[in-house]
Formats: C-alpha cells, structure tokens, sequence
C-alpha cells in the first residue's frame, strides 16, 4: 500500500481572511460594538469584557506554550529514532557481510570492532522509546526497530559463538538467514518512512 503526502499551503491573505471571519472574532466584535457604551454601566461593561479576554489569555498562552513544548519533544524523539534506525541499518549491513564472507578473520574483526556488544546497545535504546504520543504509523516503525534489534541480538550471539572447525562454511550453515532476508528490507522501508516524515518539513 503506498503511502501519499498531502501538502497544504497557506497565503497570509487566507489566514487572514480566516481568522478575521472566525466566530472567535466575530461574536466579540459584535458584543463590543452593541454594548451600551454611554450609559452610566459602561466601567463595569468594560471590566467585565477585560476580565473575561484575561481569563481566555491565560488559558490559552500556557496551552499553547505547552502544545509547543511537546511537539518539540517529539520532533526531537523522531529525529532520535531516526538515528538510530540508521546506526541500525549500518551494524546490520556490517553483520550480514561478516556472514556471507564466511571467513574466521572476518568475524575476529566484527567481534573486535563492532560486535555483539552494537547490537545490544541498539536494542536497549529502541526499548527506551516510548509508544505514548506517537501516531500509529510511527509507532509501527518503533516495534520494527525493536523486532530488528532483538533479531540482531539473536544473530551476533551465534555469530560470536561460532565454530569454524566443525562448520567452515557460514554462509550456508547459518541457522539464522531466513531472517536476514525478512528483516533487511524492514530497515529499508524504517529509514524510508522516516525520511518520507521528514520531507514535508524541510
């Protein structure tokens, strides 16, 4: 199922236009005009109309500030998850290679280099993420990241553990490879989905 991008543009003369004929403006406006300014209530009119705008203003100056707050958290929490997808991506494409080269050396290297220890780090910060604020699609992307790492976990254990003497050919012994065609373009279609969020912002 492909995924379509709606994009909205706004002029400042539609905005305007917008919110100068919203009822928030035109129902005040009507009150202020058809009060009864000369008469000798006029001061408690007045007053009542400034307590009523100072009631409204300090509802809505913290609601806004707290609306902006969080989505600032969540933008900062997506381009997170957007990290780590790739740091993701890169300690698979690594892993994958070690195991179709098929070679003692190689592993050595990954293990020294990269090893299980990435994939371990990478699972506990996909766990970190929280589920709560996100929307559906996204967090379909969170539980694909946490599937994968989990996944990678599984494979550098075996990876780590494995003995080349009594099965020199990795490539095709390796119990897991079923696996790494399932998973590898789920990494793909994450960083996909995350750069696709990103675009309509840049």
């Amino acid at each position: 199922m492909s995924r379509k991008v709606v994009v909205i543009r706004f002029t400042w003369a539609g905005v305007a236009k917008t919110f100068f004929l919203s009822p928030l403006v035109i129902i005040p406006f009507s009150l202020l005009v058809h009060l009864p300014w000369e008469s000798a209530n006029a001061p408690a009119w007045v007053q009542a109309v400034g307590s009523v705008a100072a009631i409204i203003a300090a509802w809505w100056i913290p609601h806004q500030h707290e609306k902006s707050r969080v989505e600032k958290q969540k933008d900062e929490l997506l381009a997170s998850v957007g990290w780590l997808a790739l740091r993701i991506s890169n300690t698979f494409t690594h892993m994958a290679s070690v195991i179709e080269k098929s070679t003692p050396e190689d592993r050595d290297g990954w293990s020294f280099v990269e090893g299980p220890l990435s994939w371990k780090i990478h699972r506990d910060a996909a766990r970190e993420f929280p589920l709560t604020g996100f929307t559906h699609d996204e967090i379909s992307w969170l539980l694909a990241l946490r599937s994968i790492t989990e996944f990678g976990v599984l494979c550098s254990e075996t990876l780590k553990e494995w003995d080349f003497e009594k099965s020199p050919d990795l490539a095709d012994s390796f119990p897991w490879n079923d696996g790494l065609v399932f998973h590898r373009p789920q990494i793909k279609w994450v960083l996909k989905q995350l750069s696709m969020n990103e675009a309509p912002q840049n």
